[in-house]
Order: structure tokens, then C-alpha cells, then sequence
């Protein structure tokens, strides 16, 4: 790190803290406005910051080792599963979310369920989102932080903790939602940007393209390139545990539930928050992975056959090709991944301690002003916690990129559906799937070892266990009162198996019912092929598979003409552009 580096560091960290403070008024004006920004995101910003929260400090780390050990099928163990679960949100389960007008998502378990139970777990499942799931996966960010820019600092884990939490905490305290949304923008840009600027300068370091791909088949064969599923570490059974993950990510934190949903909830209208997953689907499976394909390719034909752990990489290229000034702002801009990763994670896991816990429970009559100072000592609380994991836990990057994107939300998946489209699910079953989903989780990936052997044994076998369990115990235990499931259904309008209350509707009620479940599943089915036809052609033009690029991108495009014309017809984007849109919302179908 020369000097020109540690201004341009230093530029970054205070355009940060300014960002903040320009919406701290806006988050002052109590929960609503620190934590849901006042409904106020539009389409664009839900994407950009969705986009954001999900390439996390660890991303150029961790797109670059997947392509350094596994080549161009690498990425296929997020991709799979991402694929399925981005478009289904998209159109299903992003207005659901919007259609309830909750603050958090453990709200929505009394609204879903109803009576005591339900309201004794809302605060017990809102500690376990804030301390269990956000605290875990921001160590899992700070872990990864410490691989991809301490090296390069030339600093330890600790200084490098501090340094980058604390530009965060500050401005994530000032500006709420809304400041952690418009920082993320800036920081999922100028992350994208630097890497971009870096690709020339590795692949001229490395000695051209034509090199390149040279050198990485010497070391890794022809196997290497090879660009689409099945074949390397994805046998047939692998791919149906990653495509069954797709279908049901819609309950994990990280899909169509948690940080995501609280954006969603955020949003204009429910028109907003499906075409701003949709924006964000587009940005998170193609854009921002394709500098690191390059910088894999690079690090194959550099250290190929080195024996090099696979998180180094990305560092390794920047300290052996970066220069003054390059060097800068590529931490920068891994810096501001970290950020706007954790800025999100901080402000969802303390929305669940201060609506769900702290004023139901504790205070329920307090200001406005006192619940905006105890929201801030709450997110502070939780990041504090996260740097403890993440500094003496987090070790083994591989493993920990599995269990935090595949595993740890395998045994849960079922409540996706069930909660949704099924009326006989009630608290316990819930309760269940929740309580055990995380523990269970981390015993049979780390402390039993199943990290150690095929990613399918660990997966189904929680995946199956979570429907057993979360079956078992709903059956075993009374249904929910009809007057809170006739409530839900008025607020949420889900399709599925709702007949204790889908009895009262009349004919035309019905009709328009049946009438937008088969819209939705027919968009849903477009919208997997063009997220699929898009990442196929990426892959397939890195490995020069030319006729195999032009079919999938042709696919792609057809299906997105049929799916733009569909959502046309629906007047999704007509309703982007006014007030009428929450009028609207009510009778599109």
C-alpha cells in the first residue's frame, strides 16, 4: 500500500460517513423510518442494494476461488439453486411480503398464526433471527474480510476488524435503512468498477488471454473449461439437492425471507419490490460475477499447480499485479462490499429487538426519540457479537461458503411452502423448524463432518429431517383459530391449499385467484429460463463454447420478451409510475 492508496481508502471511508449522515434526519423519525425507510424504496434501489447485501467481503475472494478450483463450473454450486429461488421470489413471494405491512419478519408470526403461542414465540424467533442468523452471518463476512484485504494492508485480523466495522457502525447508526440502502449503492458500484478496471491490468500481467487459457489447461485439463452441469463435482444427486434448495429458498434470510424481505416490506408498493428482485436477479447471477471469472482464469494460470489455498487468490493477484493507486481502490472497494453486507445485516437483525422484543415487551409507550437510540445501541450490540465469532471462528472458507449459503438453511426450506400455501401449518410446526434449524445445522456440518464428505449427504439429510419434523409436530398439534387464518388470508391473498377459508369466497373471487396463480406460474417458469439461459451463455462464452453461448442467449431472449409482455399485460410497470400502483395491487391477477 503506497500513499496515493491510503487517500483513496481514506476518501472512500469518509464519502461513506456522509452518505449517512444526509438520511439521518429521515431514519430519526422513529422505527418506521430507521428501519423501513418509510416505504419509500423504489425498484432500481431495492435491486442495487439486494445486489449489494449479497456480494459481501468475501466475494471477490470467494467468485475467484471458485473458478481457481473448480473452473468454469465453479460458481455453479450458488448458481443452481439462485436460478430457481430469484425468479420465484420475484414474482410470488416479494408481494406477499408487501401485501402484509410488517416491520419484521418475526412480526409476521402473529400475523400468521395467532393467539398466545404466537405471541410468546414472536419474541423468542426475534432473538433467534438477531443473535442467531445476523450475528452469524456477519462473522461470516468478517471472516472472509480478513482474507481477502489483510494480507494486502499488511495488517492482522483484529486491525483489520476494527478499522472496517467501525466506518460502518458509524454511518449504519446515522442513516438507518435508508442510509445502509444509498451506501450500498455507492459501494456495490465502485466494488464492481474496481475490479473491472483491474482485469486488463491482470490478464496483461499474466501475458494475454491467449496465455492464459494456455497455462490453465496445462495445470487443470480440459476439464477446466468445461462450462454447465453435470459433470465434475455435480453428479446427478448433487444438482437435485441444489435444485430442491432453489425451490424452497424462499424461507432463508438470505433469499425470499430476513434482510430480503425487509426490503420488499420497504418498498413503494408490492409492484416495486417484484420488479426490483427481478432488477437484482439480473445484477447478482451475471454482472458482478463476470470480473471474477477473468481474475479465476488468471489465478489458474499463475498459480496453477502451487498448491495455494483458494480464498488467497484474489489477494495474491492484487499484491503481485496491483500498483499505486489501482491498489487503493481495490480495497476499497472489497472494503465497501464488507460494508454494505453487514450495514444491512446490522440494521434487519436489530429490527427484530427493538419492534419485535424491546417495545412489545419492555416498552410499549415510549418515544419515538427513545426508540431510535435504543435501535442504534441494539445494532451496535449485534456487530460487536459478529466480530467476536468472526475473529476466532470462522476459519476454512470453503466449508463455511457451503454452510452458510446451502446448509445452514436446509432444515427450514419446508416453511417456505408451508407457510404460504399451506392453512394447516400452524405456530408449532413453526417453532420446530426454527429452533432447530441452526444448531442442528452447524452439529452435522462442522462438529459431526459432514463438511468433509458430498455436499448432498448433509443437505438432504437436514432437508428431509426439517419436513419430518415440522410435519410431525403440526399434525400432532391443533390447527389455528379460522378467524386469524381468514385475517392472514385477507391481508396476503397466497394461493394453495386455504380451504377453511377459500370456502367463503365467491365464484368470482375464485376465479381471479386461479386466474393469478397461473399467471405467476407461468412467469415463474419464464423467469427460470431466462436467469438459467443467462448464466449458461456466461459460462459457455469463458469457455469458448461458441454455438452453445448463441443458443442459450438466444433462449434468453425469447423468454424475457414472453416474460416483459406477461408482466405488461399484468400492469406491472405501468404501475412503477404512480400512486395508483397501491390501488392496483389489489386487483392485478
Amino acid at each position: 500500500m503506497q500513499p496515493l492508496d491510503w487517500w483513496i481508502l481514506g476518501a472512500y471511508s469518509l464519502i461513506a460517513l456522509l452518505i449517512g449522515l444526509v438520511f439521518t434526519r429521515r431514519a430519526s423519525r422513529g422505527i418506521e423510518g430507521y428501519f423501513m425507510g418509510g416505504r419509500s424504496l423504489a425498484w432500481w434501489a431495492i435491486g442495487f442494494s439486494a445486489v449489494a447485501t449479497f456480494t459481501s467481503s468475501g466475494s471477490a475472494s470467494a467468485f475467484t476461488m471458485l473458478v481457481y478450483r473448480d473452473g468454469l463450473l465453479g460458481n455453479w454450486w450458488w448458481w443452481i439453486p439462485w436460478i430457481l429461488w430469484m425468479p420465484l421470489v420475484a414474482v410470488i413471494w416479494s408481494k406477499f411480503w408487501r401485501r402484509l405491512q410488517i416491520v419484521s419478519t418475526a412480526e409476521f408470526v402473529e400475523v400468521r398464526y395467532g393467539g398466545r403461542a404466537a405471541g410468546a414465540f414472536r419474541w423468542i424467533s426475534a432473538l433467534y433471527f438477531s443473535f442467531g442468523w445476523a450475528v452469524v452471518l456477519m462473522a461470516y463476512v468478517t471472516g472472509w474480510l480478513t482474507k481477502s484485504i489483510g494480507p494486502i494492508l499488511g495488517w492482522g485480523n483484529a486491525a483489520t476488524i476494527l478499522f472496517a466495522a467501525g466506518v460502518t457502525l458509524v454511518y449504519s447508526l446515522l442513516g438507518g435503512l435508508l442510509g445502509a440502502v444509498y451506501s450500498e449503492i455507492f459501494q456495490f458500484i465502485l466494488f464492481l468498477a474496481a475490479n473491472a478496471v483491474f482485469i486488463p491490468v491482470a490478464i496483461h500481467g499474466a501475458g494475454g488471454l491467449h496465455a492464459i487459457y494456455a497455462a490453465a489447461a496445462q495445470h487443470f485439463g480440459a476439464g477446466f473449461f468445461r462450462a454447465t452441469p453435470p459433470g465434475g463435482a455435480f453428479d446427478r444427486i448433487t444438482i437435485a439437492a441444489l435444485v430442491l434448495q432453489g425451490l424452497f429458498f424462499a424461507a432463508a434470510p438470505a433469499g425470499g425471507g430476513g434482510f430480503t424481505a425487509q426490503k420488499f416490506m420497504a418498498a413503494k408498493n408490492e409492484f416495486h419490490a417484484q420488479v426490483g428482485q427481478l432488477f437484482n436477479a439480473f445484477l447478482s447471477l451475471v454482472v458482478r460475477v463476470i470480473p471474477f471469472f477473468f481474475l479465476g482464469l488468471v489465478g489458474a494460470a499463475v498459480f496453477g499447480g502451487s498448491g495455494m489455498a483458494g480464498q488467497l487468490v484474489w489477494g495474491e493477484l492484487v499484491k503481485r499485479f496491483g500498483f499505486a493507486g489501482l491498489t487503493g481502490l481495490l480495497v476499497a472497494g472489497e472494503l465497501a462490499s464488507y460494508q454494505s453486507a453487514v450495514s444491512t445485516e446490522m440494521n434487519w437483525g436489530a429490527s427484530y429487538l427493538i419492534n419485535d422484543v424491546y417495545k412489545r415487551f419492555f416498552r410499549p409507550q415510549a418515544s419515538e426519540r427513545h426508540y431510535l437510540w435504543i435501535s442504534r445501541g441494539a445494532t451496535a450490540l449485534l456487530l460487536a457479537l459478529a466480530l467476536l465469532i468472526g475473529y476466532f471462528l470462522v476459519n476454512g472458507m470453503m466449508a463455511w461458503f457451503l454452510f452458510i449459503n446451502n446448509v445452514m438453511i436446509a432444515f427450514i426450506l419446508p416453511l417456505a411452502w408451508l407457510r404460504f400455501f399451506w392453512w394447516r401449518l400452524n405456530i408449532w410446526g413453526e417453532i420446530a423448524g426454527l429452533v432447530a434449524g441452526l444448531p442442528l445445522g452447524y452439529l452435522i456440518w462442522f462438529p459431526l463432518g459432514f463438511s468433509q464428505r458430498p455436499f448432498w449427504q448433509g443437505f438432504l439429510l437436514l432437508f428431509g429431517a426439517g419436513w419430518v419434523v415440522i410435519l410431525a409436530v403440526t399434525w400432532l398439534t391443533p390447527p389455528e383459530r379460522v378467524e386469524v387464518l381468514r385475517e392472514f388470508y385477507r391481508r396476503c391473498r397466497p394461493p394453495g391449499l386455504w380451504r377453511p377459508v377459500t370456502d367463503a369466497l365467491t365464484p368470482a373471487e375464485r376465479d381471479a385467484q386461479r386466474r393469478e396463480l397461473h399467471g405467476d406460474l407461468y412467469d415463474c417458469a419464464l423467469g427460470i429460463v431466462v436467469c438459467t439461459a443467462a448464466v449458461a451463455a456466461t459460462t459457455d462464452l469463458f469457455g469458448r463454447h461458441w454455438l452453445a453461448a448463441a443458443s442459450c442467449a438466444a433462449a434468453g431472449i425469447v423468454a424475457t420478451a414472453l416474460f416483459i409482455r406477461s408482466w405488461r399485460q399484468k400492469g406491472v410497470f405501468a404501475s412503477l409510475r404512480g400512486p395508483q400502483a397501491d390501488a392496483a395491487s389489489a386487483t392485478v391477477g
